[in-house]
């Protein structure tokens, strides 16, 4: 379990993002770097391996995307998540 503290923002955020998937339709590539920024911030470095051929393309998608993450501290994710977030709502919200 990873010992990386969450911050009241990111977690709001976490649940703003949750309920814009539910009432919306966030586009994929939206939802991907909305995962991969919440793994990042909330527990750090992607540390497993690849998905082997026989894994579906979603969840070869969201390895990559949070992959693609690695480096970046985990509260330098939350602030990023926390942003994006704030970015998606605002476009949903003004349709």
């Amino acid at each position: 379990m990873s010992d990386i503290k969450r911050s009241p923002e990111f977690d709001a955020a976490a649940k703003d993002f949750e309920e814009i998937v539910k009432q919306h339709s966030p586009t994929n590539e939206e939802k991907l770097e909305g995962y991969a920024l919440f793994k990042q911030g909330s527990s750090g470095d992607n540390t497993k391996p690849a998905p082997g051929f026989l894994t579906s393309p979603s969840e070869k998608a969201k390895w990559n995307a949070y992959d693609a993450k690695k480096g970046i501290s985990p509260e330098e994710a939350q602030a990023q998540y926390v942003a994006y977030v704030a970015k998606v709502k605002a476009k949903y919200e003004s349709n």
